[in-house]
């Protein structure tokens, strides 16, 4: 036999011989691997759902926003004309008694 062919063979049974070993252990990571991709697959469907109902609130918020802009505007423009009106009332005012 080469050299290289026993080599092979001892580290192959050496390789054995760790997880027969070790195959509790071995055992208990698969175990705890494989529940950890079934947390992660849980955990992704949970984002995945809470995303679609955030999305679901994208549309009405956003033509809330619009509608509160526009009323926003109108509003703004509503008080420059009463704002004025007032100027002009208190100037007739001011005019008035200033006048002896």
């Amino acid at each position: 036999m080469k050299l290289r062919n026993i080599i092979l063979a001892v580290s192959a049974a050496t390789a054995s011989f760790l997880a027969v070993t070790h195959r509790d252990k071995i055992a208990k990571e698969v175990q705890e691997t494989k529940q950890l991709l079934s947390d992660i697959q849980l955990s992704k469907d949970n984002i995945q759902e809470q995303l679609a109902i955030i999305q679901s609130f994208q549309e009405p918020l956003q033509e809330m926003a619009s509608d509160l802009q526009y009323k926003t505007r109108v509003y703004q423009q509503s008080i420059a004309g009463n704002l004025e009106e007032i100027q002009q009332i208190l100037k007739k005012y001011q005019n008035e008694n200033n006048i002896p």
